[in-house]
């Protein structure tokens, strides 16, 4: 199942960046990330997958500065949200490969997930109207570099403080039937 979301979520990440600059660059760099995030989705190997993820976002960032337009910023937490939850779900996936889950435990992982989108999507905003706020004081490509590197950090700072953090304890029901199997 979380296959499945994964593959979506990936189709949507490496897609994305195409509907907004259709270019040999960024056709070869969603090729790369295609395959590299197929491989990291079928053998559930969280660095494969990385690497295709990070290869999409260089072609997102490619794509942006192809098309020459306005940066969209409900377009940018879309594809920031779906990359995130994109890399923790197959992270998720790989440590519990072949383990019966609780639905509880599951919607709970959803739960934080969520959260971390969430949370980036609020530092991303803050980022760019602070970077815009300041775009006054810096030449002219100064100001959207400095929105695009606090995105980047933000998101990668969440990611990053996501799957290092422990997993939480079983749920409370968990626990119950573990307890009263070992004691059988």
């Amino acid at each position: 199942m979380i296959r499945v979301l994964s593959g979506f979520l990936a189709l949507f990440v490496i897609g994305f960046p195409l509907l907004l600059s259709v270019s040999p660059v960024t056709g070869f760099l969603a090729l790369v990330a295609a395959v590299l995030c197929a491989g990291g989705i079928i053998k559930l190997w969280p660095p494969l997958l990385t690497a295709g993820s990070l290869v999409a976002l260089v072609e997102y960032a490619v794509a942006l500065l192809l098309s020459g337009g306005p940066l969209d910023v409900a377009g940018a937490l879309a594809f920031g949200g779906a990359l995130s939850v994109l890399v923790q779900a197959t992270s998720f996936a790989a440590r519990f490969q072949g383990a019966a889950l609780h639905p509880q435990v599951l919607w709970d992982r959803v739960r934080t997930w969520l959260g971390a989108v969430a949370t980036a999507a609020a530092l991303s905003i803050l980022v760019v109207v602070a970077a815009g706020s300041i775009t006054f004081v810096l030449p002219a490509p100064l100001g959207p570099a400095l929105a695009g590197v606090g995105v980047l950090l933000a998101f990668l700072g969440v990611v990053g403080s996501t799957l290092q953090r422990p997993d939480s304890p079983p749920h409370e029901r968990m626990r119950g039937e573990r307890t009263s199997r070992d004691t059988v």
